[in-house]
């Protein structure tokens, strides 16, 4: 899985922190919410992260955030 690239001058997230987010995600929330329904939950969770404020993510890292919340991930 590649890292995904965010805005500005902060580092991207990491592999490692993609996965974080997406079992923080499925701890709180359950393992059976739907796509739109996790990335509004990523999102939500992402507001706190420097870079990611603005309430935009991009698609890579929301795929990437699901592959590993649904346990896909390659």
């Amino acid at each position: 899985m590649n890292d995904t690239q965010c805005h500005g001058d902060f580092s991207p997230l990491t592999a490692d922190q993609i996965r974080d987010l997406a079992g923080a995600i499925r701890d709180v929330f359950g393992s059976d919410i739907s796509r739109e329904q996790f990335s509004d939950k990523l999102l939500m969770f992402l507001e706190d992260v420097p870079g990611y404020e603005s309430g935009e993510a991009s698609s890579s890292l929301i795929a990437s955030a699901w592959s590993a919340y649904q346990g896909t991930e390659e």
